[in-house]
């Protein structure tokens, strides 16, 4: 438990006690004369309920509260009366005729309530004061003492640290304080001398009730209605509506951005996309130059942008896939692209508005330039609250299982805080946001307003009066566990029983939507093998007696189609999902008036018209689905109406014109420049044997551009004689400059700076190391940020340069982008800022200043966790401000890694209670697992192209000695017709009964027994080659994982001296599920010449969708082959499977045939393997 919580938990039920001792203050002979009235039919109005539940009435005894009394104990009354259940059950409620009845019977029953009555108080009141008191004063005894032990707190100074509510948030801050009280405005605010050594903590003054309630959803009002906000506006720009009005002027100067991952063509027809292009499209159409800044290409990288970007340019909009820069990060990707979005933008000419999606963050660094007053002063930025990265993952049963998570979540939530407005589709996304406490503008800027409509939706705008019959029921979403798809299935099963089997007859369930190829999208089918969803649906369908089908993915407006081709009304389209904040697919129904039934979840019920809403809406669970189906089918459904507004598209675009002039109207406001008095700067660079580079550094603090700078240089025991002499020459320099140069022995980086520190004459410091450059700006820029953001810490991006020279003006080959004050990131990796970096002087002595530990690196990540940790505003600024030069003797590179790791979690756990520091050095160790496994498996992956190249390279050798006859070529394969290449009245062709089951029709080779349920000959899917020209190969589909198919052939070889044997072939693959083994493969029972057997060997295909793809194997016996039994082997796996051009034959006799196919395997070098996936080609199949 987090050791803040000790207080307030008391607090909480110090203040429960005394309630609970307020309503027991009647008597008990009170509370059994009301008893009696109410056994006379007279009982008194339940009392007034307050906020927290309970009811708050100090004449009344403490039963009367509504399931809960004053001390948190469950009472027996019901909510319609004051008469317990337990004596209402004996007695009954009746009154008149049975008045001395129940009275005679509340007698012979008054012993055994008063035994009760006295027996429970005092337990509950004993169990109460336990939990109160005693609980949390073992926990936070055992916690003290833990820390005293651990050496953290000196045995003088042993004490529990104290976390109030007032104190400034760390990482674990808002634990266990989202509903406080009035009563904790008197919690101590006091902060223990030793909460963390070596400097005082910085209070927080902002307080923490205000705060917590504003978050509070409980207590929010609905968030303004955007329709609402214009009211005031919708006259004066009426006139942009009129073709013939001079106000069309607008063209000239309405520049939008939409920045986003989603456009339609370019990601699958999502509700992003769809909302991104739809209100593209509304705006230009009202006059706006717009632009869309497409950001998925820098992630997926579709082949057809050209196309796209040009079918937009055609439609008068400006598509642009976020440009290659050339340079690399060494961030996560989703920090680099936000910060190549900013770089871009402030490349261009001034957009008026800017909009972002709330997912991954986009617009953080642009956003954060203009809070720091560095760019966008003129920019209106507007972010829409859709879809955010822990609502998805949460609601989609996923696991945060990277950094990565913790970094997207807090680009997206310091966007949105930073946001000049914030639009979101529902209010129930908005209040999801509440209860997770982030913090945005929420009363000022946040507006409520549906997505625009698609034109195409809009013609087709109608309202249905009539119900009609249902003969089909569509599941129309895509394929995943958060659409519903399980919960579908479940329901199909309800509808599967006997008892339905009349009202599903003629009834046809169709599955329609995007199939997900991500691993994440797979379920568990019986058996515990993960398979693709379409699997999991054939899987569940054998308990189906009615016909189902799965079709082909479509685009948006081809979907529709099929739903309301023949009879527009006799089909249902079900919408089962888990959560939804903007359901596009629920309001496009609604508007065309197509049957639609969907999950009462997240934001559905906002966007159905009251009177229909309990129609179409369902618990998202089994029963109740498959109930609201039957009865549908049994009486016919009138499709239910939308409440969304006919003039949602207008309003936005007279919202635009308002953001456009508010831009302008902000630009002008801005245009004075803020004026202070400029801060001297002090400048304290560390050299240890470096003098080149140190001059380099020192040229650079010369050119600055901000004049108002001092420094202070140590040498930390250089020990060359070149160093000495600069140094010695360099000090008379200093002494005219009144500048200060210091020498000491050797004790590292940490304790010099201090020592610089101790030195120090100006307001701010700034630390850089001798082998960086400053760019000219950078100090000024440091100063204008700190002034402008009243920061105490300011970091900022570097750029990266190899050599001993002056950088120049070299293109960087990579660059670091620090995030800030990303407390739960910091926790892992250091994302807050590097060494180079501003503070103020007295924050810096004020926290203790570096750590001095000797031997270890990072100390610029433990000050700053220090720092935010303790309250202090830390900044970093997205300008590249200096060059950071790439050394393989830096010092973080020659320092013990786990040491450096185990110094900067301290911030972390001298925050939170001894008890619970396993917790978080566990959590670190497994993020550095995962980095030295992740590492590995690269190194593996790179170690295997290498070898796929060499063994490419000495194939291609081997192969044109066998062009030149210089290595024999009378191998011969083993295998009797290897390429399946008979002719169909070929006497080598048979019935096949194999597949009698399935209803087919079909045939075998002689040469080719089948295995288990057998094989079928596919005479148009076979593998084309130099080699082989024939169309045939075996095909083989197994509809269960249980099921088992294949093809055997026995192949005597008969060796007299062991030799080597090579076998291979080829298989193609589509939604085979599980992981690779020998149930999909080219599998051998081998025979030697003593007798023994050896089974099992196999040579395994991938799962999944692939290609044609040759795989092979080299058998290297020490006895004599008599035989192989070799099978084409498809068991274990679901899916379809497709073999071809399958041979054995001696390696040595065969090594120029097996060169040509191991060539034809290896094949070009792609980046996918042939894979199906991002730019392969489903349809190659």
């Amino acid at each position: 438990m987090h050791a803040g919580l000790h207080s307030r938990l008391s607090s909480h039920h110090q203040r429960g006690k005394h309630n609970h001792h307020r309503h027991n203050s009647s008597s008990l002979e009170e509370g059994l004369a009301n008893l009696d009235e109410t056994t006379n039919g007279n009982a008194p109005a339940p009392p007034a309920r307050t906020r927290r539940g309970n009811y708050n009435n100090n004449n009344t005894n403490s039963f009367w509260s509504n399931g809960k009394n004053g001390g948190g104990q469950t009472n027996a009354f019901s909510r319609d009366g004051a008469i317990p259940s337990v004596l209402r059950d004996k007695f009954g409620t009746h009154t008149g005729g049975n008045k001395n009845k129940t009275i005679s019977a509340w007698k012979r029953w008054q012993p055994l309530l008063f035994a009760a009555i006295l027996i429970g108080f005092p337990l509950s009141n004993a169990v109460f004061f336990f939990g109160a008191h005693v609980m949390p004063t073992l926990f936070s005894s055992g916690s003290s003492s833990g820390l005293e032990q651990s050496g953290m707190m000196s045995p003088a100074t042993s004490k529990s640290p104290k976390f109030s509510g007032k104190q400034k948030e760390g990482v674990f801050g808002a634990i266990g304080s989202e509903y406080e009280d009035e009563g904790d405005e008197n919690e101590d605010e006091e902060v223990s001398d030793d909460f963390m050594e070596g400097y005082d903590h910085k209070k927080n003054k902002k307080k923490s009730l205000d705060r917590k309630r504003k978050m509070d959803p409980s207590t929010t009002e609905p968030f303004p209605a955007l329709s609402d906000f214009l009211d005031p506006y919708r006259e004066h720009y009426e006139s942009f509506f009129d073709a013939s009005s001079e106000a069309w002027r607008i063209k000239k100067y309405g520049r939008i951005c939409i920045v986003s991952d989603y456009v339609l063509g370019l990601s699958t027809g999502s509700g992003p996309a769809t909302a991104v292009t739809t209100l593209a499209e509304e705006l230009h159409e009202s006059g706006f130059d717009v632009t869309i800044l497409y950001t998925g290409y820098a992630i997926h990288k579709p082949p057809d942008v050209e196309f796209w970007t040009g079918y937009y340019t055609a439609k008068g909009i400006n598509v642009i896939a976020l440009p290659e820069t050339g340079v690399s990060y060494d961030v996560p990707v989703d920090v680099a692209i936000a910060h190549r979005v900013f770089m871009w933008m402030n490349d261009q000419q001034w957009y008026d508005c800017v909009h972002f999606l709330d997912n991954r963050g986009r617009g953080y660094f642009a956003l954060t330039a203009k809070k720091q007053a560095l760019a966008f002063k003129h920019t209106e930025f507007v972010v829409h609250a859709q879809q955010p990265h822990l609502w998805y993952k949460t609601n989609s049963l996923q696991t945060l299982d990277t950094l990565h998570d913790l970094v997207i979540d807090y680009l997206e939530k310091e966007q949105m805080k930073m946001a000049d407005h914030i639009v979101a589709p529902s209010q129930y996304i908005l209040k999801w946001f509440a209860e997770q406490g982030w913090e945005w503008n929420r009363t000022k800027s946040t507006r409520v307003h549906t997505n625009p409509l698609p034109k195409w939706v809009k013609s087709k705008n109608k309202i249905a009066h009539e119900a009609s019959t249902i003969n089909e029921i569509v599941f129309f979403s895509r394929f995943e566990l958060r659409k519903g798809i399980v919960l579908f299935c479940d329901a199909m099963d309800q509808l599967a029983l006997r008892g339905d089997t009349q009202i599903m007859k003629g009834v046809r369930v169709t599955f329609l939507g995007h199939l997900s190829n991500s691993a994440e999208e797979k379920l568990t089918i019986k058996g515990g093998a993960r398979a693709r969803v379409d699997q999991y649906i054939r899987q569940r369908a054998k308990k189906w007696s009615f016909h189902w089908q799965i079709l082909k993915d479509m685009d948006v407006k081809q979907r529709y189609e099929y739903i309301e081709e023949g009879n527009a009304n006799n089909k249902l389209v079900v919408l089962p999902s888990l959560l939804e904040n903007s359901p596009y697919t629920l309001v496009e129904c609604l508007v065309m008036g197509i049957p639609v039934v969907a999950s009462d979840v997240g934001s559905a019920r906002e966007f159905i018209d009251d009177d229909d809403a309990e129609r179409v809406l369902f618990v998202p669970t089994p029963k109740p689905l498959a109930g609201k189906i039957r009865d549908i089918l049994k009486n016919g459904f009138v499709p239910g109406k939308s409440k969304i507004k006919q003039d949602v598209e207008k309003d936005w675009t007279i919202w635009q014109h308002h953001l456009v002039h508010q831009s302008k109207d902000s630009s002008n406001a801005m245009s004075t420049l803020q004026t202070w008095e400029e801060p001297l700067v002090t400048v304290i660079v560390v050299t240890y044997n470096n003098p080149k580079l140190l001059k380099q550094a020192l040229q650079s603090i010369y050119e600055q551009e901000y004049t108002k700078v001092e420094v202070v240089l140590i040498d930390d025991g250089s020990t060359l004689p070149e160093a000495q002499a600069y140094l010695r020459e360099i000090d008379a320099e200093f002494k005219r400059k009144g500048w200060v140069y210091l020498q000491q022995d050797n004790r590292g980086p940490g304790a010099a700076r201090n020592n610089g520190a101790k030195h120090a004459r100006g307001e701010f410091i700034m630390f850089m190391d001798d082998d960086n450059f400053a760019k000219p700006k950078e100090i000024a820029t440091f100063v204008s940020v700190a002034m402008h953001t009243k920061a105490d810490v300011l970091t900022c991006t570097n750029e990266y340069f190899y050599g001993l020279e002056l950088p120049g003006n070299r293109p960087p080959i990579g660059r670091w982008v620090p995030l800030g004050a990303a407390t739960t990131v910091g926790m892992f990796q250091n994302l807050y800022g590097d060494t180079n970096a501003m503070i103020r002087r007295k924050v810096f002595l004020d926290l203790g200043g570096f750590p001095e530990d000797y031997g270890y690196a990072l100390e610029d990540w433990e000050l700053f966790s220090k720092s935010v940790l303790g309250g202090y505003k830390l900044e970093s600024i997205p300008s590249p401000l200096y060059w950071y030069r790439i050394r393989d003797t830096s010092h973080s590179h020659e320092t013990a890694k786990y040491g450096n790791a185990a110094r900067t979690i301290r911030p972390y756990l001298r925050q939170i209670p001894q008890k619970l520091h396993h917790i978080v050095l566990f959590a670190q160790g497994m993020k550095d697992s995962h980095d030295v496994a992740a590492g590995q498996l690269e190194e593996q992956n790179g170690q295997m192209r290498d070898v796929r190249k060499m063994l490419k390279t000495l194939a291609t050798s081997l192969n044109d000695l066998c062009d030149d006859g210089l290595i024999p070529t009378t191998a011969k394969n083993q295998v009797e017709n290897s390429q399946f290449a008979l002719d169909e009245d070929d006497p080598s062709i048979v019935e096949s009964p194999s597949y009698e089951r399935l209803e087919e029709k079909n045939k075998r080779f002689k040469s080719w027994s089948p295995f288990a349920d057998g094989y079928n000959i596919d005479k148009r899917n076979g593998r084309i080659s130099e080699s082989s020209s024939d169309t045939r190969a075996l095909r083989m589909q197994n509809p269960d994982w249980k099921d088992a198919r294949g093809a055997v052939q026995e192949i005597h070889l008969h060796q007299k001296e062991p030799s080597a044997v090579i076998i291979s072939g080829w298989s193609k693959a589509r939604d085979v599920s599980g992981a690779s083994d020998g149930g999909y493969s080219i599998y051998a029972d081998i025979k030697f010449i003593d007798g023994k057997m050896m089974y099992g060997y196999s040579v395994a295909f991938d799962v999944g969708t692939h290609t044609w793809q040759f795989k092979a194997g080299v058998i290297d016996p020490i006895v004599a082959i008599e035989s192989i039994t070799l099978y084409a082997m498809f068991r274990w796996h679901a899916g379809t499977a497709w073999f071809d051009d399958v041979t054995v034959s001696s390696l040595k006799e065969g090594l120029c045939d097996y060169t040509k196919l191991t060539l034809e395997g290896l094949g070009p070098d792609k980046g996918n393997g042939g894979k199906i996936g991002p730019g392969g080609n489903r349809d190659e199949l």
